[in-house]
């Protein structure tokens, strides 16, 4: 058990603040992200979250019937039931049945403003409003007004309070005790002594298991391990691990997972083993230079575009300008908080701005097929005083 206290109920309270700000008589949320923030548990399967305005009753959670009795004892709700596809269980049937004990629906007045979470999440962790389930949600609240929640549930989540910086700060030193331990790992390897990226990522699991990660949280494969090709292919920010052995001389990234509390860690680190080539050695040193270049423009009124043109200016200057992915960060949280927001240039993104309090994935991919592959994910807090990167592991290459 942590000894870092998140206030749930504030949480709570949260939400039903926006909702109040949008007429809304409940809520029906899906979103993992909301789950976890509202509920302090993992939540894995389809579930539906029955949020009444403030003043009209509890939260009530409906996961799936396996997992009724686990999610009652671990979650901080006090109303957990189950669903099922069968009679007496359709979860539509259990939403209708909640509002009306609440008494934030009566058929026979006027059709609830609910409030759902509409949209495309890149992650199919995201969990966003079917149309089937739209359907069910206006068979059951005839004439209903569906509203989208879900800009309240990013704007939310973005800046993080006191208690859930302390868990993603206690997430990111269990990362960190993966990585020493690899490195420790291939350290010590006997003459000869060969690694598949599976087995790395066992030692690095084992070593955040023991440390009280208690899930590789990732729909990417768990821990991402790449080497060689698996690690330069262009834009490449995916890589489950394989049998594949890793050979001297090539890339080798690293990309850990960790859950403490329900707060996520993200932690991607670079390796050689033995000698590499000149050209890779140099196009190591550029992908550094990237790394400072990105923490040093995390700074509270920056914008998502002037710090990706920074960071894009140090891979003009030294040749590699297309060798640069241009996402530089992504976001982080409770889980299901994996995505939003995404530090891209561009209309739709560019002019956000890093804002104190928010943690961000601070994120370097630079590829060059053929050449060599490395990553940089590391969570970072934007503070009055600019980035304070959470993981302590260096940026730098280690060469073993």
């Amino acid at each position: 058990m942590s000894d870092i206290k998140i206030d749930w109920n504030g949480h709570i309270k949260k939400y039903q603040a926006a909702m109040e700000e949008l007429n809304l008589d409940f809520c029906m949320l899906t979103r993992v992200k909301s789950i976890t923030y509202l509920s302090g548990c993992f939540v894995p399967w389809k579930s539906y979250l029955f949020l009444p305005r403030e003043g009209f009753g509890d939260p009530e959670l409906f996961t799936v019937l396996l997992d009724v009795e686990r999610v009652k004892a671990e979650s901080h709700l006090d109303k957990v039931s189950g669903w099922g596809p069968m009679k007496g269980f359709y979860w539509e049937k259990k939403i209708q049945s909640a509002a009306k004990r609440a008494g934030v629906f009566d058929p026979k007045s006027k059709a609830p403003r609910i409030g759902v979470e509409l949209g495309i999440d890149i992650c199919v962790t995201g969990q966003m409003l079917s149309y089937t389930e739209a359907e069910f949600l206006k068979s059951v609240f005839p004439g209903c007004d569906l509203v989208d929640f879900n800009p309240k549930t990013e704007q939310i989540q973005f800046i993080k309070e006191p208690e859930e910086i302390a868990m993603l700060r206690k997430a990111s030193e269990i990362t960190d005790i993966g990585q020493d331990a690899v490195r420790e790992e291939l350290s010590q390897r006997s003459s000869g002594k060969q690694f598949t990226e599976n087995e790395i990522a066992g030692i690095g699991t084992l070593a955040m298991r023991k440390a009280g990660s208690n899930y590789e949280w990732t729909f990417t494969g768990n821990q991402e391990i790449g080497s060689g090709y698996r690690a330069s292919w262009t834009f490449n920010g995916c890589t489950p691990a394989t049998n594949k052995i890793v050979q001297e001389g090539e890339s080798l990234l690293v990309d850990l997972h960790s859950e403490y509390g329900c707060y996520l860690g993200d932690l991607s680190h670079n390796y050689i083993l033995g000698k590499c080539s000149s050209e890779l050695k140099k196009f190591n040193e550029v992908f550094e230079q990237l790394c400072y270049a990105l923490i040093d423009n995390m700074t509270p009124g920056t914008s998502f575009d002037n710090c990706y043109q920074e960071v894009r200016k140090v891979a003009d200057k030294q040749g590699y300008a297309n060798d640069l992915f241009f996402g530089i960060g992504h976001g982080i949280g409770c889980i299901g908080n994996e995505s939003w927001p995404v530090v891209v240039p561009g209309k739709d993104w560019g002019s956000m701005i890093f804002e104190e309090n928010m943690v961000e994935i601070a994120a370097i991919v630079f590829n060059r097929p053929g050449l060599g592959g490395l990553r940089l994910e590391s969570p970072t807090l934007v503070t009055k005083k600019g980035a304070e990167v959470l993981p302590k592991t260096p940026f730098e290459v280690d060469y073993i």
